[in-house]
C-alpha cells in the first residue's frame, strides 16, 4: 500500500469516526430533548412532511400554502372556530402566555385553522389577533380542510343533535337566515409544532400550561434548528 492510498484510507477512517460520534451524540440529544419537554410535548419518532397538502384559505378566500404565512418560521397550530364559546378563547389565550414567556418567538409563527369556514371567513384574523397581533387565522373549504384535518390526525365535527336541529330548522324560509348561526363543533384540542420545513415535530396536549409549553417550544426549537 503506497502512501497516497494509506493517507486515503486514514482520512476516510477519520470521516467516519466523525460521522459516527455526530449521529450518536444527535441521537442522545434528541433522546435527551423528548425526555426534557415530555408530557407537555410530545416529539415525533420522525419528522413527518405535510408542506403539499397545507394549502389554506385566507380571510379574502385567496388560496395559500402555509409556507406563505410561515416564511422560514416554526409554527405552532390550533384548530378551532371563533364562535367556540369557551376552550378555544382559554387555549389562545394560554398560547399567547406561552409565546410571550419565549425566548424564541420571533422563531414562532402561532396560526389557528378554523373548523367552521362558513362562519369563519372574514373574520379569521381578527379573532386569533385579539389574542397577539401576530398571531394569524386560515382555514380551507369542505374536502380540503377534510384532507389537512385527516393527514395530520385532528377531528372536528358538528354537534350532532345541534345538526339535526339545524336541518330542521332550513325547511323553514323564516329562520333560514339565522340557522347557521347556532351550533357548536366538537374538535381535537391539542397544538400541533411544525419546523421551518413545514415537517410535523411534536404535538403538545393538554393541559396546556403556559410556562411548561413556554419551554418545551424554547428547547425544541433551540435544539433541532
Amino acid at each position: 500500500m503506497n502512501k497516497i492510498t494509506q493517507f486515503i484510507s486514514l482520512i476516510l477512517i477519520v470521516l467516519a469516526a466523525i460521522a459516527y460520534f455526530l449521529y450518536f451524540s444527535g441521537q442522545q440529544d434528541i433522546e435527551g430533548l423528548k425526555k426534557s419537554v415530555a408530557p407537555t410535548a410530545s416529539l415525533y419518532p420522525e419528522a413527518k412532511s405535510f408542506s403539499e397538502k397545507l394549502n389554506f384559505v385566507n380571510d379574502k378566500s385567496e388560496s395559500l400554502n402555509l409556507s406563505e404565512v410561515a416564511k422560514g418560521k416554526w409554527v405552532l397550530m390550533y384548530f378551532g372556530y371563533a364562535s367556540c364559546p369557551d376552550v378555544c378563547p382559554i387555549d389562545l389565550s394560554k398560547i399567547n402566555l406561552s409565546f410571550e414567556m419565549m425566548e424564541n418567538k420571533d422563531k414562532l409563527q402561532v396560526v389557528f385553522v378554523s373548523v367552521d369556514p362558513a362562519r369563519d371567513i372574514g373574520m379569521l384574523d381578527q379573532f386569533a389577533g385579539a389574542f397577539n397581533s401576530s398571531f394569524l387565522g386560515l382555514t380551507a373549504h369542505g374536502h380540503e380542510l377534510e384532507t389537512i384535518s385527516k393527514s395530520l390526525g385532528i377531528y372536528h365535527q358538528v354537534v350532532e343533535s345541534q345538526k339535526l336541529s339545524q336541518s330542521d330548522h332550513s325547511s323553514h324560509e323564516d329562520q333560514e337566515a339565522g340557522s347557521h348561526e347556532h351550533y357548536n363543533v366538537d374538535h381535537t384540542t391539542s397544538f400541533l409544532l411544525f419546523n421551518p420545513d413545514l415537517k410535523l415535530t411534536a404535538l403538545l396536549t393538554s393541559p396546556h400550561e403556559p410556562k411548561p409549553m413556554a419551554e418545551a417550544l424554547d428547547k425544541i426549537i433551540e435544539t433541532l434548528r
